[in-house]
């Protein structure tokens, strides 16, 4: 009898998994049932594109790839993609509630906003100079417990006040005293004192000058395809189409009998069992853990097509970051500087595409969410007074961050065993709900892992971490 393998879902982590599958079915000589169970009309997850009636591509959030140690999952994007765009990375934080210049352009500094404290003001370059010393001065082991203490001690009170906590509830949707540490800790280098001041001590235009002799940090985007998207859709393709099956919901699983149950019907028995649905789902729809205490946040995306001049300042900006908590979205990324395939017409037409985060159990006004993003990336400077616009795209991910909170770990401990000792493996995004190993080289990986663990017993880097 064939092994058979059910998975749910087909992102990265998915298609990850169904590859390594493939592979050990041709070069092992494995006899494999393999079932890929999406329940969109197609493939990608939160990987993938949509393009709006208008001819506008949007990735369901930013999906760009830079280097990566996962050799498997560099060489598997370089095959379906062929040409890149080689992007130079060019991220800011908008500071407007504490820098008051006059053309709104200059609000906007250089990203991490740690690194710079030297285009603060003055009165507040001066706090956060004397709460780095006073890190320093003091030198304490003791560990944090929430990521409330993690970044005082890093950055101090002034920086935790004027950026750290406002951006980060904004995006996580709770205080920072709910959110571990373990999810940066170790990542996150401490401001140099020493470094710190003589940066402070430059005038403005000696700053911007020492950003531009900085070495370019590049991003990768598909240069000739519809977004991202397109990318993992091409991945599929090596794979043999009776693996895949669109418009499948899963409304059930039988952990005793190993049978999936789908709301058209149909089902699927398994041997080992794949999921990439969150965690929480997958514990209700088992019963094997319908108490799950973990959070999420919900997000919206809103894109805007844009007719023609985009602002000249702009064409090199990749994102920006918003902590001010009357601006309605914490992100926007300019995604039509990406590539020109984006757009119905690269000579005619630009693009941004916001990001809002709200908890999970928030209702939206879809009209409401698309005019406040209007009406605050013109007050942000973005848009100017006249532009016109010719495309409004919104789209709402009901799981847009797993939240590390401060019981995550403990919780993740508690019920993956139970899962695992069912034969059913829980991985991806959501389905580890751990944000720090969420990329997309990440969670491709991991896919290709548990299969590894489940057929030779090797070790899971990835989701073990």
């Amino acid at each position: 009898m064939p092994v058979r393998i059910v998975i749910i879902g087909s992102g990265p982590t998915a298609l990850g998994a169904a590859l390594r599958l493939n592979e050990l079915q041709i070069e092992g000589g494995l006899d494999l049932e393999i079932s890929i169970l999406e329940k969109e009309d197609a493939v990608g997850g939160l990987a993938s594109s949509v393009t709006d009636k208008r001819g506008f591509t949007w990735d369901l959030g930013v999906h760009v790839t830079g280097g990566s140690k996962y050799t498997d999952f560099i060489s598997t994007i370089n095959e379906a993609v062929g040409e890149w765009n080689e992007i130079p990375r060019c991220v800011k934080a908008n500071m407007s509630h504490i820098i008051q210049a006059e053309a709104p352009m200059e609000n906007y500094i250089p990203y991490p906003v740690q690194d710079s404290i030297p285009y603060f003001p003055d009165y507040e370059k001066a706090c956060c100079l004397a709460d780095i010393e006073k890190i320093e001065a003091e030198n304490s082991q003791v560990a944090p417990q929430n990521f409330a203490e993690f970044s005082r001690k890093v950055f101090g009170e002034t920086l935790q006040e004027l950026f750290i906590r406002p951006y980060n509830e904004k995006v996580w949707t709770i205080g920072l005293d709910e959110l571990s540490c373990g999810w940066v800790e170790g990542r996150v280098p401490q401001p140099n004192g020493k470094m710190m001041a003589k940066r402070c001590a430059l005038s403005l235009s000696e700053l911007h000058a020492e950003e531009e002799s900085k070495p370019r940090v590049l991003f990768r985007y598909p240069a000739k395809l519809k977004g991202v998207g397109a990318m993992w859709k091409r991945i599929t393709e090596k794979l043999p189409k009776s693996w895949v099956h669109l418009g499948k919901s899963v409304e059930k699983i039988d952990s005793k009998t190993r049978t999936v149950f789908c709301s058209d019907k149909s089902k699927f028995e398994y041997d080992y069992l794949i999921s990439t649905m969150p965690l929480v789902e997958l514990g209700r729809i088992t019963g094997l853990a319908p108490e799950i205490q973990l959070k999420h946040s919900k997000v919206v995306l809103v894109g805007l097509g844009l007719r023609r001049p985009q602002p000249e300042t702009l064409e090199n900006f990749s994102w920006v970051y918003f902590p001010q908590p009357e601006i309605v979205f914490y992100r926007c990324t300019f995604l039509s500087n990406f590539n020109e395939y984006l757009t119905p017409n690269a000579a005619v037409f630009w693009s941004v595409i916001c990001e809002i985060g709200l908890p999970s159990n928030k209702k939206i006004d879809e009209k409401e969410k698309i005019e406040k993003t209007i009406e605050d990336l013109k007050s942000v400077g973005i848009l100017r007074e006249d532009v016109q616009i010719v495309s409004k795209w919104i789209h709402s991910l009901p799981f847009g961050y797993p939240i590390p909170t401060v019981n995550r770990d403990d919780e993740l401990r508690k019920w993956q065993p139970i899962f695992e000792s069912k034969r059913i493996y829980s991985r991806g995004r959501f389905g580890s709900w751990k944000y720090e190993v969420a990329n997309q080289d990440h969670s491709f990986t991991m896919g290709r892992q548990v299969i590894d663990r489940i057929f030779m017993g090797e070790e899971e880097t990835v989701h073990g971490k």
